[in-house]
């Protein structure tokens, strides 16, 4: 016996509000549980900059992780329901209601560049999940909106250990962990 409870759900937005002027060069400042990495967003791509902006002002990556990292290939984070606080399950499908339209950036895919990811819509991106290339990767050239790349703080990323946080949607595996002991969490996303 008892009462329904609700289940905290990650906050939705029918899209995100222009918060910056996102043709003009911005830092992304990530204040993290390993230290300081500084991103420096790129000009080409004003919807995914203002969309990481705009989500970064409503403290929607605060006390999430990076889910998955292969320091061979990629780290992503920006599912908010990837937390070690969330009541949901992490399954790296999180949004925040709204996605984006690809955009054409003059940069391709090398060490360290930041994107927002391809999802199964044809030329649209996550609205707020993002990965950090640890090497570059040619095949997802033009896939993907390339918004920003790490300026400071890429010793504290090499550093980090392989992760992958397990879910309901993935299969145990030897790699996939259910702990965040070793992850690396934003504490807070400022831009400048």
């Amino acid at each position: 016996t008892g009462s329904p409870t609700a289940t905290p759900r990650v906050p939705q937005f029918a899209g995100p509000l222009p918060v910056i002027d996102a043709a003009q060069p911005h830092t992304a400042v990530l204040q993290t549980n390993k230290g300081e990495i500084r991103i420096q967003l790129a000009t080409d791509a004003p919807e995914a900059v203002n969309s990481f902006a705009f989500l970064a002002a409503k403290n929607y990556y605060d006390g999430t992780a990076l889910y998955y990292l292969n320091t061979g290939y990629i780290a992503q984070g920006g599912d908010a329901n990837c937390s070690p606080d969330s009541d949901q399950i992490c399954t790296g499908f999180g949004d925040p209601g709204y996605n984006l339209p690809l955009e054409a950036t003059s940069t391709v895919h090398e060490k360290w560049t930041v994107a927002a990811p391809a999802i199964t819509q044809p030329d649209r991106v996550h609205g707020s999940q993002f990965r950090i290339y640890f090497e570059p990767d040619t095949r997802v050239d033009g896939k993907e909106t390339i918004f920003g790349k790490v300026l400071t703080g890429t010793e504290i990323l090499a550093a980090l250990p392989n992760l992958e946080i397990c879910s309901a949607l993935n299969q145990p595996t030897d790699t996939c962990v259910d702990s965040y002991d070793t992850a690396l969490i934003i504490e807070n996303i400022t831009i400048e």
